[in-house]
């Protein structure tokens, strides 16, 4: 099972919608780049994380995350398949590994 996830809006004041309770906050770094804080931190950075986010409920439009893991924090950065970083209204990630 994954050890921290949640489906949160990326775009105007983010906000979680639903998580697993590992996740403490989301920070909103720029376009399209967020932070996933951990209210219980990973023993490693070796973990694995992903991430997509679609801008509606009926677009065509997916984004894939690219992501940066520390032991305290995922940081995903969702863009389009030609560069562009991208705000997006519905973003899911997930993380798995060992806690510390």
């Amino acid at each position: 099972s994954a050890k921290a996830w949640a489906n949160f809006n990326g775009t105007g004041t983010v906000a979680i919608r639903d998580s697993n309770g590992n996740v403490s906050s989301i920070t909103d770094n720029a376009t399209g780049k967020y932070s996933v804080n951990l209210s219980n931190s990973f023993s490693a950075v070796e973990y694995t994380g992903s991430g997509f986010g679609s801008s509606n409920t009926i677009s065509n439009s997916y984004y894939e995350a690219i992501f940066f893991p520390t032991s305290t924090s995922s940081h995903f950065l969702y863009g389009h398949w030609q560069g562009t970083f991208t705000d997006l209204a519905y973003i899911g990630s997930q993380a798995h590994g060992d806690l510390a």
